[in-house]
């Protein structure tokens, strides 16, 4: 299907070109970016409170200074081995919302919704497989590759070994989310993570305070939020399905679309016959979305070697490191949301056959990113005690270590900004391929070329302020290349 088309060539609707519907209609552009990213920027200061929490209740279980850093270590090795379980999600994720948000600016609503509902099934695929990667991996990644203590890997295992449960479940979630916020709903998506996110939140910290079962007591937080949220997802896209159902009334979905105002933008739901495999669409949402699982795992063997070179510091570094990643997620949590929005919208506007609105919308979402997370910057670098106080419990080497390293968020976030828009919008065109190249080739010249190096000629100058700094060099030259990409245009042209 071209840019802009249907399988015939033309848009299928009276909607005038460039148009969306649904919530959309009628908004200004900015209008239109902030709808949809109020959603995601409510969902994602929720993963980060219940993240947050996380950390906070490990390092404040009234333990000794020495144990809180070796419980803080084990959390930044168990987030490094999360992030790998959640790769094949993420790829479902990303071909979903490209494929469901051209099908609903060209008005294919019919195929929007089977394709929503063929991510929802390759989700719990990529769930059940997440599940065993992260299941088998954790020994080997937290006793052979992580440089802690025994006391530090025995917390990381004790967490792992039950919460890697939790990814069954999550593949749906995300899944059928992405799919959502592809069709321009994104409230749905946060009421999910409300679920998600909030109980965990709630039986950790019955857990962990009144039944005393500390790192196992997040763990079962963590499986328990997914579990119900993704029965509470599965009921409510039942529930639509009934009441289109009686609606239609006999009618398939686009005969009866095409019979309303010109914004009108059905809601997906849950069509049980959707639910058979069909491979090729599955083929089509792999397509897209593998590269980005290619890509995101490449960054992570990325990680791994730059955690296991800052384990190889001490167990108050990579706690300090820890830390510092937890803080920074606070800073992008605006430019996430609005990098969300501004996929979804390019889409949706590359399918109404606007590739010229589709620019602007990157355009803005950047300038609007850059405010945020530069704000934040700022913010972080001129009270740094505060927010690593927060996480740092009793530990005053863990302050020491973590202050410098908030004070180059100053640098780091405007460009960081810039690429985290400037990536998600290329994602949502289709174009995973060349940002996958551009991710490996730079990430992989700075943080293992650059870095192995300096680790092992001038191993006595390296400290994690300084791992941090070259992190930020790594982020400018992305955000430099990837401003190419989007200039070039190559990417409206582009076929899915």
């Amino acid at each position: 299907m071209s840019t802009g088309d249907g399988r015939d060539g033309t848009i299928r609707s009276r909607m005038a070109r460039g148009r969306l519907g649904g919530k959309l209609a009628g908004l200004t552009l900015p209008q239109q970016i902030m709808t949809i990213a109020l959603w995601p920027f409510l969902e994602q200061v929720l993963s980060f409170i219940a993240s947050t929490t996380a950390l906070y209740l490990s390092t404040h279980m009234d333990t000794p200074e020495e144990v809180t850093k070796q419980i803080a270590a084990g959390m930044g090795a168990i987030g490094h081995v999360l992030f790998l379980g959640f790769v094949m999600q993420g790829a479902v994720g990303m071909g979903a919302t490209a494929i469901v948000s051209r099908m609903t600016g060209a008005r294919q609503f019919s195929q929007a919704n089977f394709s929503a509902c063929q991510a929802g099934v390759l989700g719990l695929l990529a769930g059940l497989c997440s599940f065993l990667v992260m299941f088998c991996s954790t020994d080997f990644l937290v006793t052979s590759v992580f440089t802690m203590s025994p006391e530090a890997q025995g917390f990381a295992k004790r967490f792992m070994y039950i919460a890697s449960f939790s990814a069954i479940f999550s593949g749906v979630v995300f899944a059928v989310n992405a799919a959502l916020r592809g069709a321009g709903d994104t409230r749905l998506p946060f009421i999910m993570m409300l679920i998600a996110d909030g109980l965990n939140i709630v039986i950790s910290l019955i857990l962990v305070y009144i039944f005393h079962l500390s790192i196992e007591g997040l763990a079962i937080g963590t499986v328990s939020g997914f579990a119900i949220s993704a029965v509470a997802l599965c009921w409510i896209l039942h529930r639509r399905h009934v009441r289109m159902a009686a609606t239609i009334n006999g009618q398939t979905l686009d005969e009866y679309s095409d019979a309303q105002p010109n914004s009108y933008v059905p809601p997906l739901y849950l069509d049980r016959r959707s639910l058979t495999p069909d491979w090729g669409m599955i083929r089509r949402i792999i397509s897209i979305g593998m590269p980005q699982a290619i890509e995101v795992f490449g960054i992570w063997l990325i990680h791994l070697y730059c955690l296991s070179v800052i384990s190889g510091l001490g167990d108050a570094v990579l706690a300090a490191h820890t830390i510092a990643v937890r803080i920074e997620s606070m800073s992008f949590l605006p430019g996430f949301a609005i990098g969300m929005s501004a996929a979804a919208l390019v889409g949706q506007y590359l399918g109404a056959g606007s590739p010229k609105m589709a620019m602007i919308t990157i355009r803005k979402c950047m300038r609007y990113s850059i405010i945020f997370m530069g704000s934040m910057g700022i913010i972080m670098c001129l009270i740094p005690q505060i927010f690593v106080g927060m996480l740092a419990g009793n530990s005053s080497e863990l302050m020491e270590q973590g202050i410098p390293v908030v004070r180059t968020f100053l640098i780091l976030e405007p460009f960081f900004a810039a690429a985290i828009v400037m990536k998600m919008s290329l994602r949502g065109a289709g174009d995973t391929r060349r940002v996958m190249y551009v991710s490996y080739g730079v990430m992989g010249f700075f943080r293992i070329v650059v870095l192995f190096l300096w680790h092992h000629y001038l191993p006595d100058t390296l400290n994690l302020t300084y791992i941090w700094l070259l992190f930020t060099v790594d982020q400018i030259v992305q955000a430099l290349i990837f401003k190419k990409f989007v200039d070039d245009r190559r990417w409206t042209k582009l076929r899915i």
